[in-house]
């Protein structure tokens, strides 16, 4: 769809509302059984494998505004995810005054939820080293993440696929990474590349093929703003990370000094640790897409404490890239 609304161009079609992709998203039976082949996706996770490495120099991969998702037909789709109740922590204070108070954004609107519906059931937790993050399945074989969230000195990566509680619909080791930057923790994140903060970890499991996967699309400095966002991942604050969140209604804000094909952008939503590498989506008609990945929380451009994403051009052509050498 066209937005009709003299804010946006014409020739950039924007994302759904909450209220519009409520309003007319209908509820998806799965119509299919798992195939055989696909029923039990679960790697060796005792021993971690060592992931080849895939660097892309700017340029080499080409350029696209938009990949498709897929959601195959042994899968369902619905409008949310099923929410579980949780216990909100205690938000740290002093004097009454929230310690950081940018973080969770005054109400925390993120909720646990266990569904496996899509996309809701393409989060993965990630584990590297001693990193604990999140990402998405984004192909066939491919996970995005955060850059900062792969322990590159250990250089494996074992992928979780929704995780909730004690139970992963699959497990799958990386072996290969494609990246533009190395970006070695959250303490290495700066102003120099919290806006190439990603990498594309392929895996020894087809979990897209199981479970679907998202599509994405290079975003558009028009919709600056606007509360079109979705975010899932696993921070470390609610229930030991060990379950999914998701919450919607969310916008994001491009640098206005980040003129290059990656690109940071700051967000409303909230953000912990354990949440770098979880997707900011929205949808077009019923396709999810991802747009950026939480990156940074803290004083990246000396203007107080704020959530930080990272995007742009190079995000959805470092995706086709690796989709396309390794399908």
């Amino acid at each position: 769809m066209v937005s009709e609304n003299k804010r946006f161009p014409l020739n950039v079609e924007r994302p759904l509302t909450w209220s519009e992709f409520r309003d007319g998203f209908i509820h998806v039976e799965a119509t299919e059984e798992v195939p055989e082949h696909l029923r039990q996706l679960w790697s060796d996770i005792s021993v971690p494998r060592r992931m080849a490495q895939r660097p892309i120099k700017r340029g080499e991969a080409k350029q696209t505004d938009d990949l498709p998702g897929y959601r195959p037909d042994w899968i369902g789709a619905s409008v949310k995810p099923k929410s579980l109740p949780r216990t909100i922590p205690p938000r740290l204070q002093h004097r009454g005054i929230p310690v950081d108070p940018l973080v969770v954004w005054g109400a925390d609107d993120r909720r646990t939820y266990d569904d496996r519906d899509y996309p809701w059931g393409c989060v993965c937790k990630i584990l590297s080293g001693r990193f604990r993050s999140s990402g998405v399945i984004i192909g066939p074989r491919h996970v995005l993440t955060a850059s900062h969230s792969v322990d590159w000195n250990a250089m494996s990566v074992t992928v979780e696929v929704h995780r909730a509680g004690g139970t992963a619909a699959a497990t799958a080791q990386g072996v290969k990474v494609y990246y533009y930057t190395k970006i070695h923790g959250p303490d290495d994140v700066s102003a120099t590349n919290v806006d190439e903060d990603y990498v594309v970890v392929v895996t020894d499991q087809r979990i897209g093929e199981r479970f679907g996967y998202m599509g994405a699309k290079t975003y558009d400095s028009s919709w600056d703003d606007e509360n079109f966002w979705f975010n899932i991942g696993y921070p470390g604050d609610i229930e030991n990370g060990q379950f999914p969140i998701f919450q919607k209604g969310k916008n994001l804000d491009e640098d206005e000094w980040d003129y290059g094909s990656g690109r940071a952008m700051t967000t409303s939503a909230d953000v912990c640790k354990g949440q770098s590498g979880g997707p900011m989506f929205a949808f077009w008609d019923n396709d999810p897409k991802v747009v950026a990945v939480v990156s940074a929380v803290g004083n990246i451009f000396a203007s107080g404490t704020e959530n930080w994403c990272s995007g742009g051009s190079d995000l959805t052509a470092l995706i086709r890239k690796a989709r396309e050498e390794e399908s």
